[in-house]
């Protein structure tokens, strides 16, 4: 009796755990939003308020977000002057110089900047490193219009945003360990799609409110003929090309022992026939 009486005991308890783990379910009317362990398991849920569609045509055009870049490549008669230039006209239009590298060729002398710079005066920026320039030899501007991607990420983070303070509603009125930890794990996924979304508006953010501008500038440097040093150079070459052609030789020992072998066996034999 008493063996039948642990497994009543046992069966019940099974059942009564597997019903507040399988079948449980809150709604919040209220607030719209509907949770159940059901759904917990494939991380879905159902909201009456859905994500507001985006229509781009009813935006102003004032209000739209624009990402501008652009190159320009020309010719200067300074270039150092023509560096300092840009740099100061940067600094006056609040820009900063993300990178900048040089190139010193024997021939010509190379800089290259990439500037970053307010959209809102990165027209007039352009403007006037266009007046330092003595030959033009490429620009190239470009403006990207993100003002669909940039509500729609900023629709979906609210979004997110009230469903995590829904989820944290309903962990407050969990009632056993099952619940809590279904409800966590949900709250856990949201804030990782909550945080990618924060990430890419804060990026949009940036390039909104800065446009790049890659310029490159050069000088053509006078070269001069330099004929004592072109001797000197030949002299150097020639001298080097020698020692290459002996070590080269050596290289072919194993040839010139062979051959060394053949010449002795080709004496020998016209010696021989001498003699005969």
């Amino acid at each position: 009796m008493k063996q039948f009486y642990y497994l009543y005991v046992i069966t019940f308890i099974f059942i009564v755990v597997a019903c507040g783990s399988n079948t449980y379910k809150y709604d919040v009317a209220e607030k719209g939003l509907s949770y159940s362990s059901e759904q917990a398991s494939d991380g879905s849920y159902t909201k009456n308020d859905v994500e507001p569609s985006v229509d781009i045509s009813k935006v102003d055009i004032s209000d739209r977000k624009l990402i501008k870049e652009g190159n320009i490549r020309f010719e200067t008669e300074n270039i150092e002057k023509t560096r300092k230039a840009i740099d100061s006209l940067t600094k006056a239009m609040n820009g900063y110089i993300s990178r900048e590298n040089i190139y010193d060729y024997s021939e010509q002398k190379m800089y290259e900047m990439v500037v970053r710079i307010p959209s809102q005066v990165f027209d007039n920026f352009v403007k006037n490193v266009s007046s330092l320039i003595t030959k033009l030899e490429s620009k190239d501007i470009n403006v990207k219009d993100v003002t669909e991607e940039y509500i729609d990420v900023e629709s979906r983070i609210k979004s997110k945003k009230e469903i995590l303070n829904r989820y944290t509603e309903l962990l407050k009125k969990a009632k056993n360990v099952a619940e809590i930890l279904d409800i966590e794990r949900e709250i856990g996924k949201i804030e990782v799609e909550l945080n990618a979304f924060q990430v890419r508006l804060k990026y949009l953010q940036n390039q909104v409110s800065y446009s790049t501008l890659t310029i490159f500038f050069y000088e053509h440097q006078p070269v001069e003929f330099g004929f004592f040093k072109k001797i000197k150079k030949a002299i150097e070459s020639g001298w080097n090309g020698l020692l290459w052609i002996i070590v080269f030789i050596f290289y072919l020992w194993p040839l010139w022992i062979f051959l060394a072998a053949v010449a002795w066996f080709v004496v020998y034999l016209i010696k021989r026939k001498g003699k005969n």
